[in-house]
């Protein structure tokens, strides 16, 4: 069809629709790749037209995530790294700020598109800027990463990508500081975990695995009181229960309403409150594979679902209260960026390009 109509009409190509788009815009939004090479063979001097908010068939393919489109785009711009939109952005700024990872990384990767990496735009913005003012964690996450990035550039208002960031954060209804009543809620949750942390963890104290002596002169005394395994559920177990119980005092201090007293009683309880659980998944693995110990398989069995789960716990518990961090470390950096990518996971963010695209 799109064949037929540029043959019958050869000013096809050059028209325009009510927002001053050629059918190469249309086309490049739409992610149409064989309609884009059509066009462009037909009439190259398209790619140059820019609609009424003066973007540039690169720019749309750029903020629609589009790679395949923007490198044919670019191979017909004679000289692309100095086409900006009428806000100064280049291709990075517009793929920065509408969260493309793909057409990002592309840039990142390609050698002859490192003048771009720092470029500022009218308002004195990085791409950097624009990630992390659009919340953009994946794209932040790309840039940041690249040591060609500078980030300690700062913006015509005089702010740093991290000052955009936490500014942005206050403006957010999402990351609001919540309202007692939410805060009464979280308290009241983590208290009922901790209480059931204790009980659990009181009543194993009392039940101990093997049973007791009942001949003297060890009467009441653990049979096996003697095994490894034994000692380490004992142990367990103890730090599990006393953990929580001083979890449980802190958040009923939280009860008072003071906020900075509920902020710093939560910070407290919650790795607490994870060790507790922690330890008291050891105490149980310790002591079921205790008392089926006679059977290796088996015994090998608990112990493998339980490390395994044991994994998965703290995998969905330490991002809740791990700390930022401004380390420098190569280790430190590394764990703490597979935390914010469970983060980013756990929020939501973890759409591919290519879907959003859709």
């Amino acid at each position: 069809m799109l064949n037929v109509l540029v043959e019958k009409v050869p000013k096809f190509i050059q028209l325009r629709d009510e927002d001053g788009e050629t059918p190469l815009h249309c086309a490049t939004s739409k992610g149409y790749y064989e309609e884009v090479q059509y066009l462009l063979e037909k009439s190259s001097e398209c790619v140059l037209e820019r609609n009424d908010n003066g973007l540039l068939p690169v720019h749309i393919a750029s903020g629609k995530g589009h790679l395949d489109i923007l490198r044919k785009l670019l191979q017909h711009c004679p000289d692309w790294r100095e086409l900006l939109t009428n806000e100064g952005e280049n291709i990075l700024h517009v793929a920065s700020r509408n969260g493309k990872r793909n057409v990002v990384d592309y840039i990142l990767t390609t050698h002859e598109h490192e003048k771009l990496l720092n470029e500022r735009d009218d308002r004195g913005n990085t791409p950097l800027h624009l990630a992390a003012k659009h919340w953009n964690p994946k794209v932040v996450s790309s840039l940041t990463w690249d040591k060609r990035i500078n980030l300690e550039l700062v913006n015509s208002d005089g702010m740093t990508a991290l000052d955009v960031a936490e500014e942005s954060m206050d403006m957010r209804p999402s990351f609001r500081k919540p309202g007692m009543e939410n805060y009464k809620d979280r308290i009241n949750t983590l208290l009922l975990v901790a209480t059931l942390v204790a009980t659990v963890t009181y009543a194993a104290g009392f039940t101990m695995p093997g049973g007791y002596d009942n001949s003297d002169p060890n009467q009441g005394m653990a049979i096996i009181l003697n095994k490894s395994k034994f000692q380490m559920f004992v142990i367990c177990n103890t730090i599990a229960m006393y953990t929580s119980l001083i979890v449980a005092v802190s958040l009923i201090w939280a009860q008072l309403g003071d906020l900075n007293l509920i902020l710093t009683s939560l910070r407290f309880a919650l790795p607490l409150l994870g060790l507790a659980l922690s330890m008291m998944s050891l105490a149980f693995m310790a002591g079921v594979y205790l008392v089926v110990s006679k059977l290796t398989w088996f015994a090998n069995a608990v112990l493998i679902m339980g490390i395994v789960s044991l994994s998965f716990l703290l995998a969905l518990f330490i991002p809740l209260f791990f700390p930022n961090t401004t380390s420098t470390s190569p280790v430190t950096l590394r764990i703490s960026y597979y935390i914010f990518c469970l983060m980013i996971l756990a929020t939501g963010s973890y759409r591919e390009d290519e879907e959003e695209c859709n």
